[in-house]
């Protein structure tokens, strides 16, 4: 029987999948106009002034139904132009962002006057993203812009992956951060060296919380003007606690489990607003807002029938905006995803069960909902967390949404100390964007600043340098292949290519640093409390702990399948001549059936294949120990496997390759096996990927896996896939996501996607709506392999 709430959630939801994502230019206007009015004041300051401008002069909208309230700008499905960042992302595409194929957004010709008449002419010349570009060394361009790497999307997805200190918001509000600010302030002396600056940067915070505090006013006003004209009772009691909650929180601390949500949410929209970002985590809401929960329940001052009703008006909010991309950012991860993640379950600070009643409804606010956003992660220990909370996790798998992202807690903690944070503050931590690892208040890093292209430097060793696709020379000559006497110079090539496109990244990673520093974001720094006692920005090192930026790699399989099939059919069998293996992949294998199956039918990574593995464990400590060589301005250059829907554009970049993969078809997904070549079962699959050093990617490493849905309609079904899980843990291995889709139904919804808008899917690291994303990406995805039993 449908709970009474569901309701309310099903009209909620409704409108937003009714919507198509449109540019949303509010706040740039607002932006500039404030910079407009503050020049020659130091550039942190004219940014705080300038959130502060927007949070007293945007769009307050309480649409109907609503319980929590916010917007970062003036729309439902908005994709929100950072001026100050990369105003000619939408420059460059203004004529065709409506119908481009990847992640497109509609914009008026009226919005269109309206950017190049008080938009561009302000900033054209004054964004960080030009002065990338103009920076970028020519062997960073060569390799980028021939599809061995990607790195432009830092700039126009803001300062993602990162979990801001939303407990310190809803426990002690943010006049009480002010209070701090302002006694810091208080005993700085400007005749010292450095105070100077300080102070300029406390004003800058305070000027961010001032806006904070009156966006929250300005929607207290609107809820009480609504109600003082709705005829509705009921309608008119929920405006006028919106209107008193509004007037409280965030400002000060919160004191009941409605108060916290929206508290936490208010401060949440404007750090969007602030950046466009991808990627600002909610982080353990099942642990800041628990002691809420369980006081109100105590006390008699809430059901847990309204707490989840307000969960669920939450993640009908938070799935409202769109992340806005320029087009090749958008292939890299298509379907407007915005990487909120929220976590479940897990161990609490002392190493104990984190497990709570909170937990489980954060869980069936995924299932009431169904939406794309947030993206809800699941912490599972296998010692410590109930068997309740296991199968709870099955049910909502079951429902075919993607989610929840299944994590072992163990490898998520060790992943931690990796990054020098110790046992203590690690056993706190949460994931973050799609699969990385991150801390509340406390941590900077731009986990997935760069791709690596696995698949073109096997390319580039067979090349000696050259790239198929392009026909030109892009890296470095590492030797004639066809007179390589031995595997080992062969895969020494290969590990020379990995370590010229990592150098190239770390080039490029220094000056993205370097021009990002005029880059603040004081909102996100207040509650960052490094930041506030020591007066230095996020953007400019301010966070207890740093690491990275971080490096993620893309083709996996391709890498160790090639390598494998050259060792077996060139070198161990000599079943090839490496010429001959040359010329049939120079054609794409047309003329060469017999040896298009040969390289097929070479060992498989996936399949439980000891040397295999073995060979995959020994490339990507390589990887790894190569990446970690390196140092950021503030850290350590750190690895990671998560592709987004990168695999489907490199892919597009690299010609056929050893394992038998045909020209610019997708590289294999994330840790996955190549699609059709996983032959023994998903517990072969877990023993492979298990081979891989996972606690080394410090920044997450990210498993697909599709399941028929039949499979899981049984409790024999749910059990073996708990037993999986369970598996899982104990080999290791970090994350898995689950497909749960007929592949009849994902076909269907190509042929009619008018008959699928709410229909999900699992992409990597997120959940998209699968009739919003390229047909690319949709065809990869249905050609993944599906199990049909995982006992």
């Amino acid at each position: 029987m449908e709970k009474e709430y569901m309701k309310r959630i099903e009209y909620l939801k409704n409108r937003v999948i009714a919507i198509r994502p449109e540019v949303d230019l509010e706040p740039a206007v607002l932006l500039t106009k404030s910079f407009k009015s503050t020049g020659g004041q130091p550039w942190v300051l004219r940014k705080a002034k300038g959130v502060k401008y927007q949070c007293e002069n945007k769009s307050v909208t309480i649409w109907p139904k609503e319980l929590i309230v916010g917007c970062s700008g003036s729309k439902i499905r908005g994709g929100i132009v950072s001026a100050d960042s990369c105003w000619s992302v939408l420059d460059q595409e203004l004529e065709t962002i409506s119908t481009r194929s990847y992640d497109p957004f509609f914009i008026s010709e009226a919005e269109k006057e309206i950017f190049l008449r008080e938009i561009k002419p302000f900033w054209e010349g004054r964004s960080i993203f030009e002065e990338w570009v103009a920076q970028i060394p020519e062997d960073v361009r060569n390799l980028k812009d021939n599809g061995a790497i990607f790195i432009d999307r830092k700039f126009v997805r803001g300062w993602g992956e990162v979990t801001a200190g939303y407990t310190d918001v809803i426990n002690e509000g943010i006049l009480s951060i002010c209070r701090r600010i302002k006694e810091k302030m208080a005993v700085l002396d400007t005749t010292i060296p450095g105070d100077y600056e300080k102070e300029i940067y406390y004003k800058a915070l305070l000027a961010t919380a001032e806006g904070v505090i009156a966006l929250a006013e300005r929607y207290s006003a609107e809820a009480a003007r609504l109600a003082a004209t709705e005829e509705d009772a009921e309608r008119r009691a929920e405006l006028l606690e919106i209107s008193r909650i509004c007037a409280k929180v965030p400002a000060y601390p919160a004191d009941s489990f409605y108060e916290a949500v929206q508290s936490a949410y208010l401060y949440h929209i404007v750090i969007v607003m602030e950046q466009n970002a991808a990627s600002y985590n909610m982080g353990r809401m099942d642990q800041y807002l628990y002691p809420f929960y369980n006081a109100d329940l105590e006390a008699g001052r809430i059901t847990e029938e309204k707490a989840q009703e307000l969960l669920d008006c939450l993640w009908v909010k938070l799935s409202e905006p769109c992340l806005f991309q320029d087009c090749i950012s958008a292939q890299f991860s298509a379907g407007y995803p915005m990487f909120q993640n929220i976590c479940a379950g897990g161990v609490d600070h002392t190493g104990g069960d984190a497990v709570n009643d909170l937990s489980y409804m954060l869980l069936q606010a995924t299932m009431d909902v169904q939406l794309y956003q947030p993206s809800l992660s699941v912490r599972y220990s296998m010692a410590k967390n109930p068997n309740s909370f296991l199968k709870k996790v099955v049910e909502l798998i079951k429902l075919g949404t993607g989610f929840p992202a299944f994590h072992c807690d163990e490898v998520g903690t060790a992943m931690m100390m990796n990054k020098g944070v110790p046992l203590r503050e690690a056993y706190n931590w949460n994931p973050c964007g799609c699969v990385e690892t991150n801390l509340e208040g406390k941590m900077c890093g731009f986990t997935a600043f760069a791709d690596l292209n696995l698949g073109s430097m096997v390319e580039l060793a067979l090349l000696n340098g050259s790239s198929r696709k392009y026909g030109r020379f892009v890296s470095l000559e590492t030797g004639d292949p066809t007179k390589f006497e031995t595997y080992d110079e062969f895969e020494a090539a290969v590990k020379e290519q990995i370590n010229y496109g990592i150098r190239c990244i770390v080039k490029g990673s220094h000056i993205v640093d370097y021009v990002s520093k005029r880059r603040p974001v004081p909102t996100l720094s207040l509650t960052h409390r490094e930041c506030v006692e020591n007066a230095v920005d996020y953007a400019d090192g301010g966070a207890k702990y740093h690491v990275g930026n971080g490096i993620d790699m893309i083709g996996v399989a391709d890498l160790i399948n090639s390598l494998a099939a050259v060792k077996t059919l060139v070198f161990d069998e000599k079943k090839l001549s490496m010429r001959r293996l040359l010329g049939a992949m120079a054609d794409n294998f047309a003329n060469e059936p017999e040896i298009h199956k040969l390289c097929l039918d070479a060992p498989k990574y996936g399949n439980d294949i000891g040397w295999v593995d073995r060979m995959g464990a020994e490339l990507f400590t390589y990887i790894a120990d190569e990446i970690e060589s390196y140092k950021s301005h503030r850290g350590t250059m750190s690895p990671g496997i998560l592709p987004v829907s990168g695999n489907t554009p490199f892919g597009l970049e690299v010609g056929a390759l050893p394992s038998g993969r045909v020209a610019w078809k997708p590289l294999s997904d994330g840790l996955s096996p190549m699609c059709g070549t996983d032959m023994e079962g998903p517990t072969a699959i877990l023993k492979s990927i298990s081979k891989i050093p996972h606690d080394r990617f410090m920044q997450g490493t990210l498993l697909n896996m599709k399941i028929m849905p039949d499979f899981l309609d049984s409790e024999d079904g749910v059990a073996a896939m708990m037993s999986l899980l369970k598996g899982l843990c104990s080999l290791g291995v970090f994350h898995v996501q689950f497909n749960v889709v007929d592949q009849e139904k994902l076909l269907d919804a190509q042929r009619h996607p008018e008959n699928y808008k709410g229909l999900l899917v699992r992409v990597a690291g997120y959940t998209a709506f699968f009739v919003e994303l390229d047909k690319n990406v949709q065809d990869d995805i249905i050609a993944r392999t599906t199990i049909a039993n995982v006992a």
